[in-house]
């Protein structure tokens, strides 16, 4: 009864507050059938289903009536134009605040940075409240309503949000939902028996259930944290911890997390978040005698996360992070009636682990072979493009696809790890992460020092140094031209090489990521006359991400299409606007220089490379330098 009263006051209130423009009510209208229907799916049989549902209501309407007015109005114009996320004008950098300048305040000062480069979407690493000196890289989150306070307070990057949005900038952030810190508020009731709160995690008196979950489960870090759940000596039990023994799994069997978690993304969003990248979601759901990766409540509970933000804030875009096979990926967009429902834009992880496969081998083959095997996604969904990340590169490659090449899919692995390893005498200075008892393991190392400009710099081989940037350009045109968002990682700009100095830092030195996760180096980035190797790499991509901008093919229609071009060292794919017109991306993943064919394209056709504004005549096979990229459009 006190429940419909506080709904109904609500409502009144709502009513009140009604616009023309705002649209809020038809949207909580049309939307309420699909949240209720998907809440039932998951919890019809649940004791605090009512509650719960009534509860999450009641936070849309708040978290509505606490949206401010600049916010409403670009809500409004995004529904206007729902994939602006898609755009060829969108190019997004990922950085970790301390590590790229300190602070929130710090980031706002390097706004004109981010300008001069073009970088107009920002990616923060975690940044809320966390303990330390163990947090995972800020994924193991104390407080969802505060920020890290080595960063500043909450005001402080709501501040730093309206600059960027008055610069034209938008900012994505990491909303870590599989799992909190064992000191959120949360854990810390359970930890003292708190009854419901324990229901919010996973608790068990003996090994029976966890013993029977383990049959399915992978092991994460199976070096640093083996197994998925851990001892509480305090209380006698096991909590699931999947990532870390610090990080217990959120319980979203119990619709009470779902809104808790629900309200937190919502309060984020009205404080200028543009973009939620969902970390972890592949892990969400949990069963007995089921792989614990992908379950198809997993996506239910996306959709239900999308249907609320679509309510509260339509302007809001979510990111799927789950690092699966291509199969698996696709379907985080929705899959039948619930396409278009789910996530807005995921990973293109496959792409990226086989660009540094297909640099390893000189060969396109399984690259090309992968891509063909990726079912489409659904219009007004994209990828992130990237090829480095806060992360490792995990070669997760199909054996299937390896095999039908020929090939051995752990012999093909280890040859990678050695190549970029620098144990052929190549030019890689990658680390192995989490290595296995076979030898397989994941990689770690920066762009420029996978790329050999490490070893290059070393040895002042002039050659080799030529053709690190090569590489290093050829990694970063292809994201560009792809389609999607372009997402380039922070240091990579000015060519930044492994950060050994991490082997300093008491809590970091056990972990080889943050090999690959730099402090910006300001003398080099304000300086760049003083570093032409640097400068070159800068201005190359610079140049890049402005041409980008120009070139409406490069917005992602749904139109990428890969061509066999007949010569395996080459990636040939082209891109189309709206208006029909094409362009040909011809990349060369050899260290020799090659041919291409024109029938692709047409013979004796006069084209143009966009990169290097030169003009030829296509000819029966035609001439592609080492690791060299092409941008070619008809010319006039």
């Amino acid at each position: 009864m006190q429940q419909a009263y506080k709904l109904s006051r609500l409502y009144a209130l709502l009513d009140k507050n009604r616009t023309p423009e705002s649209y809020f009510h038809i949207r909580l209208g049309s939307n309420f059938p699909i949240i209720l229907d998907l809440f039932e799916r998951l919890y019809s049989t649940h004791p605090y289903k009512k509650e719960a549902f009534e509860n999450l209501i009641e936070i849309l309407i708040n978290r509505h009536l606490e949206r401010s007015e600049e916010q409403k109005k670009l809500d409004l114009h995004r529904s206007k134009n729902p994939n602006w996320y898609s755009s060829n004008e969108i190019v997004g950098m990922m950085l970790y605040t301390e590590r790229f300048n300190q602070n929130f305040k710090g980031l706002e000062e390097k706004i004109p940075y981010f300008k001069k480069l073009g970088i107009n979407t920002l990616h923060l690493m975690p940044f809320l409240d966390v303990p330390e000196p163990e947090n995972d890289g800020g994924y193991a989150v104390r407080n969802y309503r505060e920020t890290n306070p080595k960063l500043g307070s909450m005001e402080d990057f709501e501040n730093l949000a309206k600059n960027l949005h008055q610069n034209g900038m938008n900012v994505i952030m990491d909303f870590v939902l599989n799992h909190c810190a064992d000191t959120h508020q949360w854990a810390i009731k359970a930890k003292n028996g708190d009854e419901k709160y324990k229901e919010y995690f996973y608790f068990f008196k003996d090994r029976t259930i966890p013993d029977a979950l383990e049959k399915t489960m992978l092991e994460i870090f199976p070096d640093t944290a083996p197994g998925n759940f851990t001892w509480l000596e305090e209380q006698k039990e096991w909590v699931m911890t999947l990532f870390h023994h610090y990080q217990w799994d959120l319980n979203y069997k119990n619709p009470r997390v779902l809104v808790e978690m629900i309200d937190n993304m919502l309060f984020l969003a009205n404080k200028g978040v543009d973009i939620f990248r969902l970390d972890a979601v592949a892990y969400m759901w949990k069963d007995i005698g089921r792989f614990n990766q992908n379950l198809p409540e997993v996506h239910t509970l996306l959709q239900i996360f999308k249907m609320c933000g679509q309510v509260v804030a339509p302007g809001i875009a979510y990111i799927a992070e789950a690092i699966v096979a291509p199969e698996e990926i696709v379907k985080y967009f929705g899959e039948a009636e619930a396409e278009g429902n789910e996530c807005d834009i995921a990973y293109n992880a496959t792409f990226m682990a086989l660009s540094w496969e297909a640099i390893a081998s000189g060969n396109t083959d399984l690259l090309r072979k992968s891509m063909y095997s990726v079912p489409k996604k659904p219009m007004n969904t994209t990828w992130i493009n990237y090829a480095r990340c806060h992360d490792d590169i995990g070669l997760g490659f199909e054996d299937k696809l390896i095999q039908e090449l020929g090939k051995n899919p752990l012999m093909h692995r280890l040859y990678m790890l050695r190549y970029y390893c620098d144990e052929q005498g190549t030019f890689g200075r990658g680390k192995r992460f989490m290595q296995e008892p076979n030898g397989n393991a994941r990689l770690s190392g920066s762009m420029a020092s996978l790329c050999g400009l490490e070893k290059a710099l070393e040895e002042k081989n002039d050659f080799q140094i030529h053709l690190a940037q090569k590489r290093i350009h050829l990694q970063h045109a292809i994201i560009l031209s792809l389609g999607g968002i372009p997402m380039i990682y922070s240091g990579d700009e000015i060519a930044s090489t492994n950060f050994y100095n991490y082997l300093n830092e008491s809590d970091k030195k056990h972990d080889n990521r943050w090999l690959h996760r730099p402090m910006m180096n300001w003398d080099i980035a304000e300086n760049l006359e003083k570093y032409p190797i640097q400068k070159s790499v800068f201005e190359n991509l610079k140049k890049m991400i402005s041409l980008r901008k120009e070139i409406p093919a490069f917005a992602d229609n749904n139109d990428l299409e890969f061509i066999d071009s007949g010569n395996s060292h080459l990636l040939v794919f082209k891109k189309t606007d709206k208006k029909g017109e094409h362009v040909w991306v011809i990349c060369n993943f050899s260290e020799y220089e090659t041919t291409f064919p024109s029938w692709f394209i047409g013979l004796n056709k006069n084209v143009k490379n966009l990169l290097t504004d030169e003009q030829f005549s296509l000819q029966y096979q035609n001439f592609i330098g080492r690791y060299d990229v092409l941008w070619l459009t008809l010319s006039t």
